[in-house]
């Protein structure tokens, strides 16, 4: 098989379940926060505010706090268990023992939900309410906002990051928790017939997460479910036009993750 380079290469990810499905939109949502509060531009701030409205959104439609504690407390469960294996590295799983330990504790402080400290801020529900409606955020609408814009980057991005504490507690939770499933089994070469892949999974263990790796030729399109999952590698000339599956055989990588 021929061997690509790395930097030639994206990673899909396809999860596998309804908690790690939140898990990943809000780690994006909170790297895209982290892009924009960082920039000095009005409108680097308005993206910034509308990540954060997102967030919150997010975070209204299910109890991420309690699911994050439920599943932080199962990964420490199954790290304990390999203490006593002859093969593990007691001083590597120790340093993540400790910080899986650490972050449930800090969250566990936390009373209520993590959004609790917006639902009664004035100029942040006013721009949420009106970021649903297009171009609704306009200068004539929200006068205030158009005025908060206009304040100093220090000022704009000190108040953003005020507002988004709470929220970078569960950030760092679920980064933490990711990271282990992300690396809890390597990368394997795998050939897909014509652009096809099918794989049966072991209903003994509880995957979590898909990895796909595959050059920027082509992209995967997933059919996942707890027993099987297939893969369909797409090419697209142009936006212009329908992607299709690529009659070529498809080398990539996958890692099927399940800490």
């Amino acid at each position: 098989m021929t061997k690509r380079s790395t930097t030639s290469l994206i990673t899909y990810e396809q999860p596998l379940n309804e908690r790690i499905r939140t898990f990943l939109r809000y780690e994006q949502l909170a790297d895209q926060f982290a892009f924009f509060v960082q920039r000095q531009k009005p409108y680097d701030s308005h993206g910034a505010l509308l990540t954060l409205i997102e967030m919150y959104n997010l975070v209204s439609r299910s109890d991420i706090k309690q699911d994050l504690l439920k599943h932080i407390k199962r990964q420490i469960d199954a790290l304990e268990l390999l203490a006593p294996q002859p093969k593990v590295n007691t001083v590597k799983l120790n340093r993540i023992l400790a910080g899986h330990k650490a972050f449930y504790d800090e969250l566990h402080v936390v009373r209520g939900q993590i959004n609790d400290h917006l639902k009664n801020n004035d100029f942040f529900s006013s721009i949420r309410q009106r970021s649903s409606i297009p171009g609704g955020i306009c200068n004539f609408d929200v006068p205030e906002y158009r005025h908060w814009l206009e304040q100093s980057f220090m000022q704009r991005k000190q108040m953003l990051m005020d507002w988004f504490e709470p929220f970078q507690v569960v950030e760092k939770g679920i980064s933490q928790s990711l990271k282990l499933i992300r690396q809890s089994v390597p990368f394997r070469q795998r050939l897909a017939t014509k652009g096809f892949y099918y794989q049966s999974l072991d209903l003994g263990a509880s995957y979590q997460m898909i990895r796909i790796r595959v050059d920027r030729d082509h992209f995967p399109e997933c059919s996942a479910g707890k027993q099987r999952f297939s893969i369909r590698f797409l090419s697209q000339t142009s936006l212009e036009k329908t992607p299709k599956q690529t009659d070529n055989d498809i080398e990539f990588k996958l890692a099927c993750c399940n800490f």
